[in-house]
């Protein structure tokens, strides 16, 4: 006899002995039924750009003058819904200086000007939501303004907020989120404020202000989900992918003021 021959026998003496076992005989059985669903739910990964403190209907930054100082706080916030768990992400904010016709400043030295006029005083109280926020460093409409030697105390930017040199060019500064812990992590319900004011020091004569001119500052936020990402050096990476292929979604739009 073959041993395909044994094996069916053998498997088929198997099968028989299991239906022989029930013949004649009346039995019991503990049963169970078990059935599991597997539900796969998407994200959606939505922030908010706000700068509540701005208001040019108010004539904010209209009509300059050294010694002028006005709140201005583009803060940005991860407003996903929590539905489907946590969503965080990864977030930057790109300052882009322009001049009175929206095209990008190129002259170095009113570039440089108007870095100047670009503060962050961690005293302001003000928000996403937030608006007549306050401060005991940096105060609106103050007499007299502010010296470029008291305007030293304070950086351009908030310090949690990490200049992307890589990526930034003189009229456009990429800034990226880097959080309390480092780690860049913006969570849902979380804002930071890239900076709180814009200032003309008193120093400043019409020399300086002639060569400002008129100018805009137009923020924008960027925003990419941190999850499958070993880095945030590679999700920034796959975002310049992203927004080279068209792909990117537009989330909200920064007004130029």
């Amino acid at each position: 006899m073959t041993n395909t021959k044994k094996r069916n026998l053998l498997a088929a003496g198997v099968i028989l002995c299991a239906l022989l076992s029930g013949i004649g005989t009346t039995m019991a059985y503990f049963t169970e039924s078990v059935q599991e669903t597997n539900v796969f739910t998407t994200g959606d990964l939505d922030i908010g750009l706000k700068e509540p403190e701005w208001d040019p209907k108010d004539n904010d930054g209209k009509n300059m003058y050294p010694g002028y100082t006005v709140y201005k706080n583009p803060t940005v916030k991860n407003i996903t819904s929590d539905k489907n768990g946590e969503e965080p992400c990864y977030v930057r904010m790109i300052v882009d200086i322009l001049d009175g016709d929206g095209a990008d400043v190129t002259d170095s030295q009113a570039l440089n000007l108007i870095y100047k006029t670009i503060y962050y005083d961690e005293s302001f109280d003000g928000g996403y939501d937030k608006k007549e926020g306050t401060s005991t460093g940096l105060i609106q409409d103050r007499i007299p303004g502010y010296s470029l030697s008291e305007l030293a105390a304070y950086p351009m930017v908030n310090p949690l907020w990490e200049k992307d040199t890589a990526r930034s060019t003189a009229s456009k500064l990429v800034y990226n989120y880097m959080g309390k812990n480092g780690d860049g992590i913006l969570n849902i319900q979380e804002e930071s404020t890239l900076f709180t004011n814009v200032v003309i020091p008193i120093d400043w004569n019409q020399t300086e202000m002639k060569k400002v001119g008129n100018y805009q500052l137009k923020v924008t936020a960027q925003a990419i989900q941190s999850k499958g990402f070993a880095t945030q050096a590679e999700a920034y990476r796959m975002l310049d992918e992203e927004i080279k292929g068209g792909t990117l979604q537009e989330i909200r739009s920064a007004g130029v003021n």
